[in-house]
């Protein structure tokens, strides 16, 4: 079964592969995946899927060499994928294989035993790392696209509240926040008041509507509204996601970082800071589909590695993104299938959370 197109075309000129060539291109991506080793022309000739002579598989290597979906690595006669090669081989040539039963499930069994959200994003990214032996990312549903449940403020000392926002996926944010000068107004009314407003909305409609409810004229306001409404200004202040990682140190077991230091140095500290990361997964959720980062395309320092995405749902609507992190060899052929059918478990938990 051939996956869907999940990115941009392949670069032009890649739709002039004749049929021999993309059987040798593909046999050559499926062995270095295997195998990590340079792959030579009697290798491939020998696979019945190819069933051409030695030497016209060396003339087909060179071709696709020259054409920069190859690079030879060192003296020996054996060839790599380059990035380019990857990307071809994930657009036009690959097959994907549905997950075995027990990893379905797995994947169904580790969502259902959660019971909060940060409990299920865990155990996604832990799935994700457990059946694919690579990182497992998860970012939390995105602030400004949740729909709140409700508001609730808790008085603290020295003229600070703590502000509880509840999401109807069990998302649960506390912002601290300073009380406004006036008045003290009591917290549980200006709570109701604010709930009567925002219940349902998402956190940059309701900061919408509260800025909106603040702009009218200051007499149609009691004194109740007034301070509500300057507290729910404070606390529906659209911030940005968190991500759950598990198994960077999976990362480690590719040749082609485990004996260069500065690699690993610069890529653990772009997944610690994990800006450049969100920006990947934002890229998945303003696509609204299943996208493919091979080396440089995800914009994170290391050029060998390859981002798998994938972004779920709430109702029928994107709220965050999960995938896996590997190298650039991974097999996409079976790392695909586990991250879409990840991605639409934990969507599926979190609409049948909400309706509990």
């Amino acid at each position: 079964m051939a996956t869907r197109n999940p990115h941009p075309p392949a670069a032009p000129g890649t739709d002039l592969l004749d049929e021999r060539t993309r059987r040798v291109l593909a046999a050559i991506v499926r062995d270095y995946i295997q195998g990590g080793e340079p792959v030579g022309s009697h290798a491939i000739a020998r696979r019945p899927d190819v069933d051409v002579s030695s030497a016209t598989v060396r003339s087909v290597m060179a071709d696709l060499e020259e054409m920069g979906f190859l690079t030879k690595p060192h003296t020996s006669a054996g060839r790599v994928p380059t990035t380019r090669g990857y990307r071809y081989y994930v657009d036009a040539l690959l097959r994907v294989k549905p997950p075995l039963p027990e990893e379905r499930e797995q994947i169904e069994r580790r969502a259902h035993e959660a019971t909060q959200l940060d409990a299920l994003m865990t155990n996604a990214s832990r799935v994700l790392h457990s059946l694919t032996k690579h990182a497992g990312v998860v970012a939390l549903p995105r602030p400004q696209s949740e729909r709140l449940a409700r508001i609730e403020f808790v008085r603290l000392r020295e003229g600070r509240v703590l502000a509880v926002l509840v999401a109807r996926s069990g998302a649960v944010r506390n912002r601290l926040l300073t009380l406004p000068p006036g008045p003290v107004a009591e917290l549980d009314q200006a709570a109701n008041y604010l709930n009567s407003l925002i219940e349902g909305l998402t956190l940059g409609e309701a900061q919408t509507r509260v800025r909106t409810e603040l702009e009218r004229d200051r007499r149609e306001l009691g004194a109740l509204q007034a301070h509500a409404l300057a507290l729910g200004a404070q606390a529906v202040q659209v911030t940005g996601s968190s991500v759950h990682i598990e198994g960077q140190m999976s990362l480690l077991e590719d040749k082609a970082l485990a004996h260069d230091l500065a690699k690993i140095r610069a890529l653990f500290r772009a997944l610690e800071e994990k800006e450049q990361l969100l920006s990947v997964l934002d890229r998945t959720l303003e696509a609204e589909e299943l996208r493919i980062f091979i080396g440089a395309e995800s914009g994170i320092v290391e050029p060998d590695l390859a981002i798998v995405a994938a972004p779920y749902r709430m109702r029928g609507e994107v709220v965050g993104a999960l995938g896996v992190i590997g190298p650039t060899r991974m097999d996409y052929s079976r790392v695909i299938p586990l991250v879409e059918l990840t991605a639409r478990t934990v969507g599926s938990t979190l609409d049948s959370t909400e309706d509990s």
